[in-house]
């Protein structure tokens, strides 16, 4: 189905490699941002989202708790486990989705192409 099952799968294991040896994983949580800002429903030209996950419910309420305090999208165990702890991880992902909300998804995906 939707992103509870492949940030698991997908993501977050490369993420727990790359930190274990020291390699970015600034393009991981960009992409974890990415899905956070999707899982709030709308698109940046504010048209709905149709619900895609069978978690989405959840989903949605802790994206939108995400626009004050990222840290709460990274405290769901079940899907970052480790990952969600890792300090270098949070603060990737923070800034990725300080980005996102201030700039959008366009210029956070350029911003990290161009590092």
């Amino acid at each position: 189905f939707g992103g509870a099952s492949n940030q698991p799968k997908f993501i977050i294991p490369v993420a727990a490699d790359n930190s274990k040896e020291s390699r970015s994983v600034d393009g991981l949580a960009l992409v974890s941002a990415m899905w956070c800002r999707y899982c709030q429903g709308k698109t940046e030209t504010g048209e709905d989202i149709a619900p895609n996950d069978p978690q989405w419910d959840r989903l949605h309420a802790i994206a939108m708790q995400a626009n004050t305090n990222p840290l709460v999208w990274l405290q769901m165990t079940d899907i970052y486990g480790e990952v969600g702890l890792n300090s270098v991880f949070i603060k990737a992902f923070s800034d990725a989705m300080k980005t996102i909300q201030n700039e959008g998804v366009e210029i956070a995906m350029k911003k990290y192409v161009e590092k």
